[in-house]
């Protein structure tokens, strides 16, 4: 599952960037249909790399822009991250992302805590016109290091048909594979809402373990 995939580089990426630079904004990778995974048998510096995954993603600076970026990262046979690597973006060299819409927001809780400082958010932009078999069309992971509500960017392929379908938003926050917040229901997404900010207020999860995106365990 790419979003596993993902939020494992995340991890090891907000690490790094953490112990660089305690007060770092957030770090972003976007999930399908960005990410390519790979399934590997190489050997980088004594470690057996399992899985190569690429793509594309975001880091906030501190004077609050976000600078896109093309990442690879390393999964040993363990499925844990052991290498991240990003190369910015050039757009003089008409290194870009490829056109989209995006949907974009924030994500946040009303209870009074700080994030944990290993917290992620994973959102995800689904179509549930078939419910027994809902489509995730786009998704992203977002590591912090303080800043609650968490930002998101969703970006969607402009060539994506968007008759006949029924798009939702479902998100949560976790802590490894606990369910810390999560959306108590799926937020419905109409044509309107691409390209304007949506807020999202998840609720508090008791279960923890994996959990279905886009609907909360009883709270």
């Amino acid at each position: 599952m790419s979003s596993v995939a993902i939020a494992r580089c995340a991890g090891k990426a907000s690490a790094a960037i953490r112990e660089a630079d305690p007060a770092f904004g957030f770090i972003a990778l976007d999930g399908m249909p960005w990410v390519t995974i790979e399934r590997t048998e190489e050997k980088v510096g004594g470690q057996t790399i399992a899985t190569t995954v690429t793509g594309t993603g975001a880091r906030r600076r501190r004077d609050h822009t976000a600078v896109p970026f093309r990442f690879t990262c390393l999964l040993n046979d363990k499925g844990e991250a052991v290498m991240f690597h990003t190369s910015q973006l050039l757009s003089r060299l008409r290194d870009d992302l490829p056109p989209s819409y995006f949907v974009n927001g924030t994500a946040t809780y009303l209870e009074r805590m700080a994030a944990p400082k290993d917290m992620e958010l994973r959102v995800q932009l689904l179509d549930v016109a078939n419910p027994s078999n809902p489509e995730i069309l786009t998704e992203q992971v977002v590591r912090t290091g303080w800043q609650v509500p968490l930002p998101f960017f969703l970006r969607l392929p402009k060539d994506t048909p968007t008759e006949g379908r029924k798009l939702v938003i479902g998100a949560r926050m976790m802590a490894g594979n606990e369910v810390l917040f999560a959306l108590k229901e799926p937020r419905p997404i109409s044509s309107a809402d691409l390209g304007r900010s949506i807020d999202l207020t998840l609720t508090k999860s008791r279960n923890s373990g994996p959990a279905v995106i886009g609907s909360a365990p009883p709270a």
